[in-house]
């Protein structure tokens, strides 16, 4: 991760267990669609299948990895929502 941004200068490097809130992010963007998979999957009476299960199973260990970069810019989003840093007139 690049410690600061290109275009506005807003410092990436956090204190240490900040980005651990992103975990909460991905874990539940993970189970959201997993839940919705199966939900859908008993409504249409595929929820025996066995190809199913494995794909489920495939997607939580799979999209977490690929999903870690956003879930952590998504985390520091919604940080800089709630708590602005102030402008700093270094640029």
């Amino acid at each position: 991760m690049r410690p600061e941004c290109e275009n506005c200068g807003l410092d990436f490097r956090r204190e240490p267990g900040f980005y651990l809130g992103s975990i909460y992010v991905n874990y539940g963007l993970t189970v959201l669609v997993v839940t919705i998979g199966f939900v859908a999957a008993q409504v249409t009476g595929h929820a025996r299948s066995p190809i199913l299960f494995w794909g489920m199973a495939a997607w939580c260990l799979l999209f977490p990895v690929w999903f870690f970069r956003y879930a952590r810019s998504l985390w520091l989003g919604m940080d800089h929502y709630v708590d602005p840093e102030p402008i700093d007139s270094k640029r």
